[in-house]
């Protein structure tokens, strides 16, 4: 009888497959164990913090602002790398006025990939002015999204690209925080910060401010670089990031869908510590936005799809929603309360453009998009740099 090689070639396959999957299996456990040893120990803090300066209080606010009668905010909002344009839009009005935007605006205010430009804008140098433009940042921002968002293959490989584990590893993204913040604590920012964040650990939303509102909960004085690694963390991209403080344990992560546009947030705090003075408000959209949509015969076309997609979007959405009315909101009050002005600077992209895709294509689109977006709001964004210089020359900057 002839030996039956078919059969034998059959079982050896699938016996090497059984094997392979056995051995990359263990492998995966291994390194899935070693990332969690390296990332989500807290690392502990308190001897980088100490003597590291403190928080603002709202009585320091007040005395730096007591001459002014105007007080200008930036608002920044996440997108991953489709912040690139809104940092155009800044390099830009830096050209206009010949000041960089730290000089420019007293609150500054930014979720996730925002957290990453608010905070440089806010670093201090020796001289005792700011370290950081935002056309410094720019010219950096290709770069930097490069690195951010790479992982080594095996990385890759072993997380299944991000299905066992969050896509990227943080190291890169480490060492550009690094280069922007190193170790300064947030009570040793010149400007004034705003940075929500998602504490896993607490399991609540914190309003991250470097100053005390009047009766406000106090949080600690973080090191620049945890609080912004954390907001610019999504769990599924990036691990969060661990550290304690005081003995108290963190665990930071974007927030995401859930706020991804502090533009309330920063009105309410500095609202209530400054309820007399004219707030100029400026949000800088990215397009990001738009694509945020649910169809809701859905439900029933589909049944229980339908409502498992409702469930997926809501946030989003949801989130989509709250922005729109406090965008009409503010477009409102201006109206009648000669308090408020809002400049909103924003446009609907013509392509699809990736929060994280580092290619060649969507870069030249997220540009072309920033491109788009100055020309459409050419005669508003000269209007706000005219108004922010004639805040700058008014003699009642007290800075």
């Amino acid at each position: 009888m002839p030996y039956d090689w078919t059969h034998y070639i059959t079982d050896t396959v699938i016996s090497s497959f059984i094997l392979g999957w056995i051995t990359y299996s263990i492998v995966v456990v291994i390194y899935l164990n070693y990332l969690t040893n390296k990332y989500l120990v807290p690392n502990k803090r308190d001897e980088l913090i100490a003597n590291h300066g403190h928080l603002k209080s709202y009585e320091d606010l007040i005395r730096q602002y007591k001459d002014s009668d105007t007080l200008n905010v930036l608002v920044l909002s996440g997108g991953g790398v489709r912040g690139l344009v809104p940092v155009n839009i800044l390099s830009y009005i830096e050209h206009k006025t010949g000041k960089k935007a730290g000089e420019l605006f007293d609150f500054i205010a930014g979720s996730s990939t925002g957290a990453i430009t608010a905070a440089g804008l806010c670093v201090g140098d020796d001289l005792g002015g700011y370290k950081f433009s935002a056309h410094d940042i720019l010219e950096a921002y290709e770069s930097n999204s490069r690195q951010i968002f790479s992982s080594p293959w095996y990385h890759q490989w072993l997380t299944c690209f991000g299905l066992f584990a969050p896509r990227y590893l943080p190291d890169k993204k480490l060492a550009i925080l690094d280069h922007y913040y190193g170790d300064q604590t947030i009570g040793e920012l010149k400007g004034n910060l705003l940075i929500p964040v998602y504490n896993i650990d607490q399991n609540n939303l914190q309003i991250v401010k470097n100053w005390e509102a009047p009766h406000s909960k106090v949080h600690a004085n973080f090191l620049t670089k945890d609080l912004v690694n954390g907001a610019c963390s999504p769990p599924m991209f990036f691990p969060p990031v661990a550290f304690s403080v005081d003995g108290k344990p963190h665990m930071f992560i974007d927030p995401a869908v859930l706020l991804n546009n502090p533009l309330m947030h920063v009105l309410l705090y500095v609202r209530a510590v400054f309820p007399e003075k004219k707030l100029n408000i400026v949000l800088l959209g990215n397009g990001g936005t738009a694509g945020a949509k649910y169809n809701y015969k859905n439900m029933f076309s589909f049944g229980l799809y339908g409502l498992y997609q409702y469930l997926f979007s809501a946030p989003a959405l949801s989130s989509k929603l709250f922005i729109e009315f406090m965008e009409e909101y503010l477009d409102e009050s201006q109206k009648f309360d000669d308090k408020v002005a809002f400049y909103r600077i924003n446009s609907n992209p013509d392509d699809d453009l990736s929060p994280t895709s580092t290619s060649s294509t969507n870069t030249k689109n997220i540009q072309k998009f920033a491109n788009k977006m100055l020309q459409e709001n050419y005669e508003a964004i000269n209007q706000l740099a005219s108004h922010l210089m004639e805040r700058q020359f008014s003699g009642k900057k007290s800075r």
